[in-house]
């Protein structure tokens, strides 16, 4: 598998589809991050394909304790603040100087929803592949 991988998005539609087949998601504050278990590490991207680990050291460190090596995950970095998710702490962190980002990281330490498992054999990468559509 060739990294940063491609994530599927959502898109907006006048209506939601109805019938068999259609799965839906929820739609969470956060930034969209792919995050891949290393041999020895976690190494986290944005959707854009930059590396963003630096960042989100506090998810790095979980992934690497929880994670088996050849892991990838596909979800979403969220911020939980006074029992409720918080956008704006998920963008200071991510718009903060590496020094900076590490202060957050302590007082509100990130979560990650995982929407997606990815194969490292898989052509297109996905376990899921009937309920992705490529954009």
């Amino acid at each position: 598998m060739e990294f940063p991988i491609r994530v599927a998005l959502a898109r907006a539609v006048p209506v939601l589809p109805r019938g068999p087949g259609w799965f839906y998601e929820p739609k969470f504050d956060g930034h969209r991050m792919v995050l891949r278990r290393t041999e020895d590490s976690v190494v986290l991207y944005a959707r854009s394909g930059r590396i963003v680990t630096s960042h989100w050291t506090d998810l790095a460190t979980a992934g690497t304790h929880a994670l088996a090596p050849g892991t990838v995950l596909d979800g979403e970095a969220v911020i939980w603040k006074d029992e409720k998710l918080d956008f704006s702490a998920v963008q200071s962190r991510a718009a903060s100087t590496l020094s900076r980002a590490r202060t957050p990281a302590a007082q509100y330490p990130a979560s990650y929803v995982v929407w997606d498992r990815h194969a490292a054999r898989s052509a297109r990468g996905t376990l899921r592949p009937r309920l992705v559509e490529e954009s």
